[in-house]
């Protein structure tokens, strides 16, 4: 096989002209570098050098070799030039999937702080619900999300680490019967209108869940892309939605109150990857700038 070192020594030949000039240019003997140029014409099998006159001349096929061997080393040096500025995070792009609630969340004072840390580094970021997430991160679409599992769903391909355990409970208005209640059985909520998140989202399936195993089928009257809209129209008195206390201290609805459900319904938040950390700087410094972020105690 060619190696870089052999393109090297045929170039500084062509250089000089001279055999004994390249050995000195490249501080080996002269001997040394007679013997790796006949070996490389041998494991060609085409002379590359002719002597003529007390010089050195390339033949055809040498002046062939030292042109793409200029090329790729000069590759080789750019890439190598390249892959020491991502491993010092001088370049380099990262996809980062959120949740629609980053706000409450506050992810983006995470990703800004992370931006500003890391300027050169170019943030590609994708808002959806943790289904759509999820499914792009396997399909490699994404580098990372923070998104919500479902319990039962953890998978040897990807590392989830949590980073919140939330409970869910009923957003109600202050003038609905259910409000002056300390906590919301489940099955009270059997005939009331309730107004849920879509299809993208865990949380939907999370209560669904929850209360499927009290034998209480889901039945809604409104789905709304954002759970900002969820609890808007609960504000309006449009029926019973769901969402966590920081979420709707955010929001901070005027006439929307939260009440505690039973049996108990939780959630919780992972920072969730597919490809190594260790072999993606960017990757790497990303994940260890989350779990800064949210207390948890980064891995050596």
């Amino acid at each position: 096989m060619i190696s870089n070192l052999q393109m090297e020594y045929l170039l500084a030949v062509a250089r000089t002209g001279n055999i004994t000039k390249a050995a000195e240019l490249l501080h080996i003997s002269q001997p040394s570098l007679s013997n790796q140029i006949i070996a490389l014409e041998k494991e060609l099998g085409i002379p590359l050098l002719e002597r003529r006159h007390k010089r050195v001349y390339l033949t055809d096929a040498g002046r062939y070799f030292a042109t793409q061997s200029q090329k790729i080393i000069l590759q080789t040096r750019n890439l190598e030039h390249t892959m020491n500025e991502f491993s010092t995070l001088k370049k380099g792009t990262l996809r980062v999937g959120l949740l629609p609630i980053l706000c409450p969340l506050y992810l983006p004072e995470m990703i800004a702080l992370f931006q500003k840390n890391y300027s050169n580094v170019q943030l590609i970021l994708t808002v959806d619900g943790s289904k759509n997430l999820l499914r792009q991160l396997k399909d490699e679409n994404l580098d990372v999300i923070i998104a919500i599992l479902e319990k039962g769903t953890l998978q040897k391909e990807i590392t989830a680490v949590p980073l919140r355990h939330s409970m869910i409970e009923a957003a109600v208005h202050e003038n609905h019967p259910l409000a002056k209640l300390d906590i919301i059985e489940i099955h009270k909520l059997l005939d009331e209108s309730l107004i849920i998140s879509g299809d993208s989202f865990v949380l939907q399936h999370i209560v669904q869940q929850n209360m499927e195993a009290q034998q209480i089928p889901l039945t809604y009257s409104h789905k709304c892309s954002q759970i900002e809209s969820c609890l808007a129209l609960v504000d309006k008195g449009m029926g019973i939605s769901f969402c966590s206390p920081e979420v709707a201290a955010y929001y901070h609805f005027p006439h929307v109150v939260l009440r505690p459900l039973e049996p108990p319904i939780t959630r919780d938040i992972y920072l969730i990857y597919k490809k190594q950390p260790a072999y993606l700087p960017v990757l790497q410094a990303f994940v260890q700038h989350v779990r800064r972020e949210f207390n948890i105690p980064c891995r050596s």
